[in-house]
């Protein structure tokens, strides 16, 4: 158990309010500017975009990054690229269908429909959609499918080169 001196409970307030800013990762509207991949030690991952619900990834930039090593980042950002722009239009849809759902159907005085109501809503929403979720999913594994022969001739290649220099 923490000590009690520890305690928020026991410290000034300005050092409260001090210790929350600090900490806060709420992002500063001067300071929204994305790192530079060249200068950062490792791959950032960012908070959910809003509507798709994906984190983007900002791949580091090696100094020493060969042609495939590149071929292989720029695709991995083409391929994160494409997922989010599926999951935006998807989400999108479904919040617009479902709030045009709601309007139609949400009896008055109600302020919500129960679990049951809205699983009609829900299937019919994957019925008409089913086709775009397996061609998003065909389409998926194909990339990835390109991105794993990418990274394993990227693996092959390093063993190789640590080999030689033994």
């Amino acid at each position: 158990m923490i000590s009690s001196r520890f305690s928020k409970a026991n410290w000034p307030r300005s050092y409260t309010v001090l210790l929350s800013r600090r900490i806060s990762t709420a992002p500063d509207s001067k300071s929204i500017q994305p790192p530079n991949p060249k200068k950062i030690t490792s791959d950032m991952v960012g908070p959910p975009d809003p509507v798709s619900n994906l984190r983007k990834i900002i791949f580091r930039e090696p100094p020493n990054e060969t042609a495939l090593e590149k071929q292989y980042r720029e695709l991995r950002t083409e391929v994160q690229s494409w997922n989010h722009k599926f999951w935006t239009q998807h989400n999108s849809r479904f919040f617009q269908e479902r709030e045009e759902y709601l309007k139609k159907n949400l009896p008055e005085g109600k302020q919500n429909l129960t679990a049951d109501e809205m699983s009609v809503f829900y299937k019919a929403f994957l019925d008409k959609n089913w086709k775009s979720h397996i061609a998003y999913n065909k389409e998926w594994y194909k990339k990835n499918i390109t991105l794993l022969g990418l990274a394993l001739q990227i693996k092959i290649r390093k063993l190789f080169r640590l080999k030689d220099s033994n």
